[in-house]
């Protein structure tokens, strides 16, 4: 017999998914071309009023001026922002996967909550926080597989753009031809760079906004440099050469820890294999002595123990043999 209570959480975790799903898809009607264009024509032909010279200020909109929960604000710009970031890391893919990722962890914290035997009250925080994990680890998996793509071939861009500068031409015209010649991501990023110069936006502006979109602490120091020469003059070439060297120098150091990791890493998988090659190797010499733990009450329970403690180990391996190389 199915607890009632189990089937209103799982109901209740159903509406919340399905909700989230909703408000994916409105964003994504949203970011439609089409809405798109309709957006930046409305904020292009917004009055204005005329002040000193060719200076102008947006009429401010009444609502901003409405009080609103700073919760809310809050809220809303965290998944704003995340959302942006899942554009940027992985296109258009990127919500389908953490949506599935979702879903799927969802469905087997659900089944799992019926099959084992979990104390009820740990049932709530199961059926919501899994989920929850679960979004959370494909949203990280897809922001380091792009700064992993993103920083393997930056410095031979910053190479080529060194070379295109000493030949005398000119750095946004280099940006703009860089995206037919780099490899992904680099390409789509360097196009969006390209495209904002060829309507007119300014340089920094369009750095600064790269820089905010990328987030990638490698980048950063290219988009300043650019300003920094940009402002106070000198040679850019010898100054872009240094820095592909240090970003060089810096994906290095990155390798050699993966490398110095490596040990760890092995061990983590290791250790995840033998429970299962044991169980599966007694369930074919000696079936009934493995089906003791799969046909009773006690059995269940120490599974249970068994998959926590696995899963609290490698979770504490992982983060011991883990080092820090993002920034």
């Amino acid at each position: 017999m199915v607890n009632p209570n189990l089937i209103a959480l799982a109901t209740f975790l159903c509406i919340v998914v399905l909700g989230l799903m909703a408000m994916l898809g409105a964003s994504l009607f949203r970011q439609r071309l089409s809405a798109r264009i309709s957006q930046r024509m409305q904020k292009s032909f917004e009055p204005t009023v005329a002040l000193t010279g060719t200076e102008s200020m947006t009429i401010v909109d009444a609502s901003l001026f409405v009080n609103k929960s700073s919760a809310e604000t809050v809220t809303g710009m965290w998944i704003a922002a995340r959302l942006a970031r899942l554009d940027t890391v992985a296109g258009k893919g990127g919500k389908k996967f953490v949506i599935t990722i979702t879903i799927v962890v969802a469905v087997v914290a659900v089944i799992a909550s019926v099959i084992a035997p979990f104390p009820q009250w740990t049932l709530p925080f199961i059926i919501i926080g899994a989920p929850i994990g679960g979004a959370m680890w494909a949203y990280k998996f897809l922001v380091n597989r792009f700064r992993d793509q993103f920083l393997g071939g930056f410095s031979e861009a910053i190479d080529l753009i060194v070379r295109a500068v000493r030949a005398g031409i000119p750095v946004t015209q280099v940006i703009i031809n860089s995206a037919d010649v780099c490899p992904e991501p680099l390409a789509r990023e360097f196009r969006l760079m390209g495209d904002s110069l060829q309507v007119g936006i300014d340089l920094e502006e369009v750095l600064i906004a790269a820089g905010r979109r990328i987030e990638i602490s490698d980048f950063s120091f290219f988009c300043v440099c650019l300003l920094v020469q940009r402002e106070t003059g000198g040679q850019l070439s010898e100054t872009l050469e240094n820095l592909s060297n240090i970003i060089r120098s810096r994906l290095e150091i990155r390798q050699k820890a993966r490398a110095l990791t490596g040990e760890a890493r092995i061990t983590t998988k290791i250790l995840t294999a033998i429970p299962i090659v044991i169980v599966a190797g007694l369930y074919a010499i000696n079936r009934p002595y493995v089906e003791v733990l799969i046909n009773t009450h006690s059995g269940h329970k120490l599974l249970t123990f068994a998959v926590l403690s696995i899963t609290l180990g490698l979770i504490v391996v992982h983060k011991m043999s883990k080092l820090e190389t993002t920034r």
